[in-house]
C-alpha cells in the first residue's frame, strides 16, 4: 500500500500536460411554464466566463417553444512539464465561443389537481463556431544550452449540437426549483487551423478538413426567486455538470461544468 501512494505522488509531481479544452457546455434552456402563452427569459452571467440568453413560450397548454443565444470568452493558462524531461512547455489558450438554440417539446402537470409540479421534454439545435488562440513557449535543455522556440497557432471550428433533455419544476409561491438533464450529440466541423496533422493528433483536435462527432451528457439544476407575489421579475441561480459519453469516440478535452446567476423575466406584458 505504502509504495502505491508513493508511485501515485511521483506520477502527480513529475508530469502536467497542456489540455485545449475545446469544448464548453451551455445553460440548460428550462424555462418556467405552466399554462398557455406563458413566456419567460433569462439573461445569466456564467463560468467558464460567459453570457447566455434563453427564453420559452407556451403555444397550448402542453406544446410550448425554446430558444437562446451564447457568448463566451475565457482565458486558461496550461503547462506541459516533468521532472524526466529535458523540455518545458506552456501555452496561453483564449477561447471564444458563439451560437444559437432553437427547440420545440411539450410540458404538463404531473397531477390534475395540485398544479405545482410539471415536467417538461424538449429537443432542438444548437448552431455555433469556436475560435482558439494558442501563445505556445517550449524550452529545451537537452543541449548545452537552453532553446526557447514560441509560436502562435489558432484553430476554429463549427460546432452543432442536437439535444435532447427533460427537466422537473416545482413552484413555490415566489420560489421556483427544478432539476434537468439534457443529451447532446456534438459536430465539429470546418475546422481551420495551423497546427500540423501531428499537433492536432497530439493535442486531440478534430483534424482540419474532416468532421468528427462525440456525445456530451449535462446534468443541472436551477433555483429562481421573483421579488413580488406577481412574478414578474427575479433572480436565478443555476449550475450543471457535463461527462462525455461514448468513450471510444473522438476524445477532446472540454470544460466539465458551468455556475452562473442571472436575472428572470416571466410573462412581463401578461395580465393576471
Amino acid at each position: 500500500m505504502r509504495n502505491i501512494f508513493i508511485c501515485l505522488a511521483l506520477a502527480a509531481l513529475s508530469s502536467c500536460t497542456i489540455q485545449r479544452r475545446i469544448y464548453s457546455p451551455t445553460e440548460i434552456n428550462n424555462p418556467s411554464l405552466r399554462q398557455k402563452n406563458d413566456h419567460s427569459f433569462t439573461l445569466a452571467y456564467s463560468g467558464p466566463s460567459g453570457f447566455d440568453f434563453t427564453g420559452g413560450y407556451a403555444i397550448t397548454d402542453r406544446l410550448a417553444i425554446i430558444g437562446g443565444a451564447y457568448t463566451y470568452r475565457n482565458n486558461d493558462n496550461q503547462s506541459d512539464n516533468s521532472i524526466f524531461s529535458n523540455y518545458t512547455a506552456s501555452s496561453q489558450l483564449l477561447y471564444k465561443h458563439k451560437g444559437f438554440h432553437g427547440g420545440l417539446g411539450f410540458y404538463f402537470p404531473l397531477s390534475k389537481h395540485e398544479k405545482n409540479s410539471f415536467a417538461s421534454f424538449f429537443t432542438g439545435y444548437t448552431k455555433g463556431n469556436f475560435h482558439m488562440d494558442d501563445h505556445y513557449v517550449r524550452s529545451d535543455n537537452s543541449g548545452p544550452g537552453t532553446v526557447t522556440t514560441v509560436n502562435d497557432y489558432f484553430y476554429k471550428s463549427n460546432i452543432g449540437r442536437y439535444f435532447l433533455q427533460g427537466a422537473f419544476n416545482a413552484y413555490m409561491n415566489r420560489f421556483e426549483v427544478a432539476v434537468s438533464a439534457r443529451y447532446n450529440y456534438v459536430t465539429y466541423s470546418n475546422a481551420t487551423t495551423n497546427y500540423t496533422a501531428n499537433e492536432q493528433f497530439d493535442y486531440s483536435l478534430p483534424p482540419n478538413g474532416y468532421s468528427k462527432n462525440s456525445q456530451f451528457l449535462d446534468i443541472g439544476f436551477d433555483a429562481r426567486y421573483f421579488f413580488t407575489d406577481s412574478r414578474k421579475f427575479g433572480m436565478m441561480l443555476f449550475g450543471e455538470g457535463t461527462t462525455r459519453l461514448a468513450r471510444k469516440e473522438f476524445n477532446y478535452y472540454y470544460y466539465g461544468y458551468r455556475f452562473g446567476i442571472g436575472v428572470v423575466v416571466k410573462n412581463p406584458f401578461q395580465k393576471k
